[in-house]
């Protein structure tokens, strides 16, 4: 389902590469099925999730990158918005989509509540799930120019990879956000996430249970405030329309450009 979620997509000048792990869950069978449509694939060990994205963005030079996990998928005409918006404005450097989770079966979860992302609140580590919510990694797209830049992931983290790259994307550039759906998180008991902990751990936020929700009002707050970075549909042309924002950013920002 992921894999065809990004062929039907039918994006022109698409570069699909799939790295496996050597998994024996019938992968390697999709994998030769869709053969045709791959620039590359191979299934085979590797020294982790962060290594085998690094190496399979190596087989790659397109401008405009991002990946996705196994289980979750990308919503109709994602590619086709994102294409559009960074050939419309090249001053965004990576961009971000609204929110979605669905259950293993597909089902669509309720929406939840979404902070503004704002660029020194990312550089501070910020946004993850017990703070201020997850810059949803299936929803993220940055220009290879700025991957370059940062050097791309870290390869010796194993759960906290997106958190890493997001802060460091975040002393060059700001975040924008989409106001459109462009990809669906998959939730299900066996996936990464469940090991939540060691991400927390990984990433050097120990939280004690008690302060989590210390935090709900802020983060409501931020979700309504509209001064943060992002890109809505005019209603009248049908165009992409960038607000380019300004809250936090001369105080904050400044210090880190």
């Amino acid at each position: 389902m992921t894999l065809q979620s990004v062929l039907q997509q039918a994006y022109p000048n698409l570069q699909v590469v799939v790295m496996d792990g050597g998994s024996t869950d019938g992968s390697v069978e999709i994998m030769q099925r869709y053969a045709d449509s791959l620039t590359y694939w191979v299934s085979a060990a590797d020294g982790g999730q962060a290594d085998a994205i690094h190496r399979g963005f190596a087989r790659t030079d397109g401008a405009i990158m991002g990946w996705l996990n196994s289980d979750d998928v990308y919503l109709p005409g994602a590619l086709h918005i994102v294409g559009e918006i960074f050939a419309r404005f090249p001053q965004i450097a990576w961009l971000t989509g609204l929110n979605m989770s669905i259950d293993a079966d597909g089902t669509p979860r309720p929406p939840t509540p979404t902070a503004g992302k704002y660029r020194g609140l990312i550089a501070r580590g910020a946004y993850h799930g017990r703070m201020l919510g997850f810059i949803r990694q299936e929803s993220t797209f940055w220009r290879r120019a700025l991957w370059e830049r940062t050097g791309g992931l870290n390869t010796t983290l194993h759960y906290g990879l997106d958190f890493d790259l997001w802060r460091r994307f975040a002393r060059h550039a700001d975040l924008v956000t989409v106001r459109a759906r462009l990809a669906a998180f998959r939730r299900h008991d066996a996936q990464k996430t469940a090991h939540i902990d060691r991400y927390y751990a990984e990433i050097g936020i120990m939280q004690p249970a008690w302060m989590r929700g210390l935090y709900a009002p802020f983060r409501l707050a931020l979700s309504v405030t509209p001064a943060y970075p992002r890109v809505v549909r005019n209603i009248r042309t049908g165009a992409w329309d960038f607000r380019p924002g300004a809250f936090f950013r001369p105080g904050i920002d400044g210090a880190l450009a």
